[in-house]
């Protein structure tokens, strides 16, 4: 987590690209994704061959790139995400 106006360790956002390079798919919840560079890595992970899955009430600037979206909210999406991943 960042703050507003906090600076973002370049350790931590270099492995976060790299993450997001190298994932299957990437969970977006609850989030507006429009603070970058945050906002950015589930293009990253799509531009890889991965999955972008969206959880959000509203929708959002990463709407269009999803391959899934979700509209409710995390706490009623996630837990039957997860369930179903096992």
């Amino acid at each position: 987590m960042v703050w507003f106006g906090e600076a973002l360790d370049q350790r931590t956002l270099d492995a976060a690209i790299s993450a997001a390079e190298s994932a299957d798919v990437c969970l977006v919840v609850g989030t507006s994704a429009v603070v970058q560079p945050a906002a950015s890595l589930p293009l990253l992970t799509r531009q890889a061959g991965g999955l972008i899955v969206e959880v959000n009430p509203e929708p959002t600037p990463l709407s269009r790139a999803a391959h899934s979206s979700f509209r409710a909210p995390a706490a009623q999406v996630v837990p039957r995400l997860v369930d179903r991943a096992d």
